[in-house]
């Protein structure tokens, strides 16, 4: 079955005021479900953490979140900002482990969930995989954007880029098995605004491991439109090939953003 997402979300030009979000009411639990108190002993990034327990060392990846990797925008600030919340004991709660073995988890400070304080300043997206607290962390990350803070400030990381930038269409189900047609998925990008180089400029999907950079001296003019599959292909003038290990898109969820060559989020799209 195909699905489509047509609808995009652009970041308005003015810069809103930094600061956290509104906490949303009635979704912070009163009491820790459990967990185990842990001191930390370093803040590696804006999502992981080494915390011990006596002489136990762990590394905790939190979860539902994706903060910036470092060199991006925004990565420094987003390791700054968990630094500034987790400066002492932290409390752990889960067991599950990712595929480098770390602990995915929810980081409490008293009953402050410190995943959705992040989402909420902006210094992390909420993912769209399944956990106990999902809809609160996407509900936040739907107030960060539309307030423009942190990260989704149009100039965070440089000039914002001018106006008209769009997603305008995303397939992310392609016909028949995804990874035998790659290039049956793709994202459409249209320009309503007056020609622009996208030199340097990136399409990522929420979990930042793909990445499509787009060909040097490559400009969208007026009116124009650009799709870009996610398999292989000789690319034309309204078409460019992403050449991706297999598919890009989640079929349950996930996120386009696009990325302006500062590193500012000019577009994107969630389903």
């Amino acid at each position: 079955m195909r699905f489509r997402v047509a609808v995009a979300v652009l970041l308005t030009a003015a810069c809103a005021p930094q600061g956290v979000g509104t906490t949303i009411p009635g979704t912070i639990p009163a009491t820790i479900p459990g967990g185990l108190g842990f001191t930390v002993v370093e803040v590696l990034d804006g999502d992981s953490i080494r915390v011990h327990l006596g002489a136990v060392v762990e590394e905790v990846r939190i979860l539902g979140v994706n903060a910036p990797e470092a060199g991006e925008c925004w990565a420094d600030e987003a390791r700054d900002a968990l630094a500034g919340m987790a400066n002492g004991a932290v409390t752990v709660v889960g067991d599950a482990r990712d595929q480098f073995g770390r602990l995915l988890a929810y980081l409490y400070d008293g009953a402050e969930i410190l995943n959705l304080r992040l989402v909420e300043a902006g210094a992390a997206i909420a993912t769209s995989a399944e956990h106990r607290l999902a809809a609160e962390f996407l509900a936040a990350e739907e107030v960060a954007f539309g307030s423009g803070i942190g990260m989704w400030a149009p100039n965070a990381c440089g000039p914002a880029a001018p106006a008209g930038i769009t997603i305008d269409e995303l397939v992310f189900d392609a016909p028949g098995a995804d990874q035998e047609n790659p290039n049956g998925e793709y994202v459409a990008i249209g320009n309503a605004g007056a020609p622009i180089d996208l030199t340097g400029w990136v399409l990522r999907d929420e979990s930042s491991v793909h990445r499509f950079g787009f060909p040097d001296g490559f400009v969208l003019g007026t009116g124009e439109a650009v799709i870009v599959r996610s398999g292989c292909g000789e690319a034309s003038p309204g078409t460019l090939f992403w050449c991706a290990d297999g598919s890009v898109w989640n079929n349950d969820g996930d996120q386009a953003l696009l990325l302006d060559r500062y590193g500012n989020i000019v577009a994107r799209l969630r389903y």
